[in-house]
């Protein structure tokens, strides 16, 4: 399995003030939809992964559950970006590339605070690194100035990848909020993209992400065809061989 990643635009604040408030308050949920025009379709999805959050066993790991549901939920509000393979976790040992991570403990009330909290991605199906908004807009300037942050990010969002990734951040510093990663939200279909799935709502992700993937995988494939009619042409030393007996 590979990392379908999304990033979800989002204030520090609105993490308490919409994602814990509706868990504490189911009514609060009303609010949001109104507050976002979520439509009636979207509505009831909406209410439903609240309902999975509230009821998240004891024992589940911070980023497998509430970090998760964030992303989930945030993706009913807010156009969000994915990018196949495309993960800012992927530098969070580096550190330079650490010093842009938020702390999740400050997005979320005390009582979350006893469970281990991860700041990045450690499987598939969990929420990632936070991305806060001053970081971002040093990110941005930093990429343009400081050699280690561009090779850092042009490895890790290469293949046309690190365009969306700047979409993604352009969008939020535009609108004054931070970002947050996660995995599997988003599962493209790359052979047949109408067959793609989400856990939140799939008209909210940009396509572009998925159109990039889409093609990477078709030139895979033309080429892996082209490579097994070339293997499976016989040379013309076989075929003398085999007419000459020799």
């Amino acid at each position: 399995m590979g990392w379908d990643i999304t990033y979800h635009p989002v204030e520090a604040e609105e993490i308490r003030s919409l994602y814990f408030q509706g868990l504490t308050d189911p009514n609060h949920i009303n609010s949001i939809i109104e507050m976002f025009s979520v439509d009636e379709f979207y509505a009831e999805q909406l209410r439903m992964r609240f309902e999975e959050a509230r009821t998240l066993e004891e024992g589940t790991p911070f980023n497998k559950g509430h970090a998760f549901y964030v992303a989930i939920i945030l993706g009913f509000l807010r156009k969000h970006h994915y990018i196949r393979g495309g993960a800012f976790s992927f530098l969070a040992d580096d550190a330079v590339m650490a010093t842009y991570l938020g702390d999740w403990k400050t997005l979320t009330p005390e009582t979350y605070w006893k469970k281990k909290i991860e700041n990045q991605l450690t499987e598939n199906y969990c929420g990632g690194v936070y991305l806060p908004h001053a970081a971002l807009i040093r990110l941005r300037a930093d990429y343009q100035t400081a050699p280690h942050v561009r090779a850092k990010m042009d490895e890790t969002f290469s293949h046309g990848r690190l365009d969306i990734f700047w979409k993604a951040v352009d969008d939020a510093i535009e609108n004054g909020f931070g970002l947050i990663e996660a995995s599997e939200i988003v599962e493209p279909n790359p052979l047949n993209l109408d067959a793609s799935r989400s856990l939140s709502n799939l008209l909210n992700c940009n396509p572009e992400g998925a159109l990039l993937y889409s093609k990477a995988v078709a030139v895979q494939l033309s080429e892996a065809i082209e490579k097994q009619k070339m293997e499976s042409q016989p040379s013309k030393k076989g075929f003398f061989s085999r007419l000459f007996g020799k």
